[in-house]
Parts: C-alpha cells; sequence; structure tokens
C-alpha cells in the first residue's frame, strides 16, 4: 500500500514537471532552451532522489523490523525450551571437550548442590569419587573416538558423600569438521528401580530356594517308591507315580531355570571350564527328552563328521542351554517327523558349530528376534509352561561363553537353529546378554 502511494505521487509529479516545461517551450515559442531541459531534468532528477530515499528508509525499517520479530521469536522459544529443561525430571547439563561443565538445569543444580548457574564453570570431574571420574573419562574418550550416543546405568559418587544411581545418555557435541567438542549429559536417578530389583532378586533366589529343597525331597522319595525299595507296587500305582514324578521333574526344572536366569542377569554366574565331548553332551540332552519324543513319535538323527569334537565349556551350564533349546525344538516339531542334529568343526577357524534342523511352523522375522527375549511370549512358547525363560536362558549361557546362535525359518515349514561355540574359551566370567 505505502509503496503504491509512492509510485503513484512519483508518476504524478513526473507528469506535472512535464506539463509546466512543455507549458514554458509553448511561451517560449517552441524554441530550444538549455535552461528549460536543465529544468526538467534537475525536477525529475529530484523526484527520482526522494522515491529512493523513502524506498531505503522503507526497506531499512523492514528489516529491522523483521530482525526484531525474529529475535523475539528465538527468545520465546529459547525461553520455552529452558523451561522445559529446567522442568524435566532429569539432570542435564553440558561439557566441552575438556571434560569441565559448561551449564546446566535445576534438576543439575540440586545434585551438586550448588545455588547459581555460573557457579557450573567452576566445577569439573574433580567433584567425583576417584573411580566415578575414571569411568566417565573412559566413557568420554570412546564417545570422542565413535561420534556416538553412549547409555550406561552407573552408581555416581560425589566426594561430599553423595551416592546415587543414574541412567546416563552422552550426546556428543559435533561441529562442522566433524569433531567433537562437547557432550550432552542427560542423567536419570534410579535407585528405586535398582531398590526394587534387588527387592525382586532376593525374592525370587529365596522362593527358589525355599522350593527346591521340597521339591527335590519329593522327587527322592517318589523315586524309592518307583524303584521298589519301599515295597512292591503295581502297574496302576507305578503310572500315577511316574506322572507325579515328571511334573516334580518338571517343577525342579523350572525352579532352577528361574534361578539361573536371574544370577545371569545380575552377572552373578562363574563359569567352570573343562574339556567336554559335543556328541555325548547332546546324547545326554536328547536322552532327558525321550518320552516326550516317543510320544510324538520323534526320531534324531546325529551327523557327526569328528564323533571326538570336543571344546572348552561349564558342562553344567552347557547342559542346560542345549536341554532348554532341544526341548522347545521336540515341543515346536510335528508329529512323526525327524530332527536332523549335525555337529562339526569349521574350517579354518577354532570354532564348532551345532545346527538343529527339523519341520515345524514357520516362524516370522520378527517372533524370530523376539524369541530369545526374558519378557516375551508367543503361542510357541505358550505351549509348554516355563519355555519363555528357557530360551531366554538358553542365550545367555551361550552369550556367556562368547557363542552365537542363529534360527533361519523357511516358509516349507522348516526350522534351523544353527549354535557356533568356541573350541577354547578364555573368559572367566559370564558376558552380558546381547
Amino acid at each position: 500500500m505505502f509503496r503504491t502511494a509512492v509510485l503513484k505521487n512519483f508518476f504524478y509529479s513526473m507528469l506535472l514537471t512535464t506539463v509546466i516545461c512543455m507549458i514554458f517551450y509553448a511561451m517560449a515559442g517552441f524554441r530550444y532552451s538549455p535552461l528549460l531541459i536543465g529544468l526538467f531534468l534537475f525536477s525529475n532528477s529530484v523526484n527520482i532522489f526522494l522515491v529512493v530515499c523513502v524506498f531505503r528508509n522503507q526497506f531499512l525499517e523492514e528489516n529491522e523490523e523483521r530482525e526484531n520479530r525474529l529475535k523475539h521469536q528465538v527468545e520465546r522459544s529459547s525461553a520455552h525450551l529452558i523451561s522445559i529443561i529446567n522442568n524435566l525430571p532429569l539432570i542435564a547439563v553440558i561439557l566441552d571437550k575438556d571434560y569441565k561443565f559448561v551449564t546446566g538445569n535445576v534438576e543439575a543444580l540440586k545434585f551438586f548442590e550448588i545455588t547459581n548457574e555460573k557457579q557450573f564453570g567452576k566445577l569439573s570431574l574433580d567433584v567425583f569419587e576417584r573411580e566415578t571420574m575414571e569411568l566417565i573419562r573412559e566413557e568420554n574418550d570412546l564417545i570422542i573416538q565413535n561420534k556416538k550416543i553412549f547409555v550406561s546405568d552407573k552408581q555416581v559418587k560425589l566426594k561430599n558423600g553423595k551416592n546415587q544411581w543414574f541412567r546416563i545418555r552422552k550426546v556428543p557435541i559435533i561441529d562442522k569438521q566433524q569433531d567433537v567438542k562437547g557432550f550432552i549429559v542427560f542423567g536419570r536417578n534410579i535407585d528405586a528401580e535398582k531398590a526394587a530389583q534387588k527387592q525382586r532378586e532376593t525374592y525370587i533366589s529365596t522362593l527358589s530356594h525355599d522350593l527346591k529343597i521340597p521339591t527335590l525331597a519329593q522327587i527322592r522319595a517318589l523315586e524309592l517308591i518307583v524303584n521298589e525299595k519301599m515295597g512292591k507296587i503295581n502297574e496302576g500305582q507305578r503310572e500315577i507315580l511316574n506322572l507325579t514324578l515328571d511334573s516334580c521333574y518338571c517343577m525342579y526344572d523350572m525352579l532352577s531355570t528361574l534361578l539361573t536366569t536371574y544370577k545371569y542377569e545380575n552377572n552373578d554366574v562363574t563359569l567352570n571350564y573343562e574339556k567336554i565331548q559335543m556328541l555325548k553332551l547332546l546324547d545326554d540332552c536328547f536322552a532327558k527328552m525321550y518320552k516326550t519324543m516317543h510320544h510324538k513319535n520323534i526320531h534324531i538323527k546325529v551327523n557327526a563328521k569328528d564323533k571326538f569334537v570336543s571344546f572348552y565349556a561349564d558342562k553344567n551350564q552347557m547342559k542346560k542351554a542345549f536341554e532348554n533349546l532341544i526341548n522347545y525344538c521336540v515341543s515346536s516339531a510335528y508329529e512323526n517327523t525327524e530332527i536332523i542334529c549335525e555337529i562339526g568343526k569349521q574350517s579354518g577357524q577354532n570354532n564348532i558349530f551345532v545346527s538343529l534342523g527339523f519341520e515345524s511352523p514357520y516362524v516370522s522375522s520378527e517372533t524370530i528376534r523376539n524369541m530369545f527375549r526374558m519378557y516375551t511370549t508367543s503361542s510357541e512358547k505358550m505351549d509348554k509352561v516355563g519355555s519363555s525363560l528357557g530360551l531366554y536362558l538358553a542365550k545367555q549361557i551361550i552369550n556367556a561363553h562368547n557363542g552365537k546362535i542363529n534360527v533361519e525359518s523357511k516358509m516349507s515349514n522348516y526350522n534351523n537353529y544353527n549354535i557356533e561355540l568356541p573350541c577354547i574359551n578364555e573368559c572367566k566370567l559370564s558376558a552380558i546378554a546381547c
């Protein structure tokens, strides 16, 4: 609107100047006059200059107004962002590349017991105890190398005696040259989670231990009766006692699986390595599933190029892992089919492999990704009580021995469970689950 008005005034002025000059030109008898031409040019130059000045001033005012409006928007957005960060239920701080504190939110002020945001500049890693400080430096150095987000649970100890558990998330600040210039650190207090987890673990351990003792006593008593150590029994009594004994065996295995699972959850398992013959280990595992395989008319075919292939592992733990895997395979396999077990040693590598192939319903890739998780259930797992922890525990044991397990399912309803284990294992403690 403003520009239109200025342009209209400009054209009106030009027209008026032209008319005046034409009048003077007519009064002069239409004779050439340099003075008249100069007056015409001067008048129009002044008009043009005035229009340029007006437009320039308007442009400067609009630009200033735009900058002020943008600045106001940035300040308002910044205020909103600061308000959000300060009201987050977690600690948020920024560290520079030299591990010095730059700034932080209200929760960080409370944690470090400082009253002013400017005091962050006086903080350094020296406020932490030596163990925590060294761990933070190692993590930061690792982030600088790989330039990736780092997440961990750790016990943070300050020199003033404060001691809390946090779930830490560190995000690298990367410049245009792809160099790490600092870190954004978020920390959520998980003391309540750790206390609840410890309470749950104590409860599970106590419950499992208290249930295992009477269950084991029942098993031993029933075995004495079934074996007629306490006197003769008829076939009807033997059948009922065998069913009860199988139920007790199942209960004992469930309790053992539950207790062992929580030990692996807490990295509280020490592996006792010894030389194991893989074929003999698998024979023992298949023998335990004889009744179920006989009931479903499932046969076992073992292909072993080297019947004496051996490896070093914890025998009891590895037996538990393969029992759980075979149990799941037998439960999933079709009736009147065959489980093909292949055992071998990979050429050129110090690894052995075991493959369990059988006919069973097709398993989707999503189900395969979730089937070894602790709290995942599926229709296949629900066919047998307690199998949801069985596969999870099997994977934990194989992980602890630096091994791998891979599941392949074909649309032709044929599944393969492939286990790869090192022949010689140097690790002494259980590995954290993947």
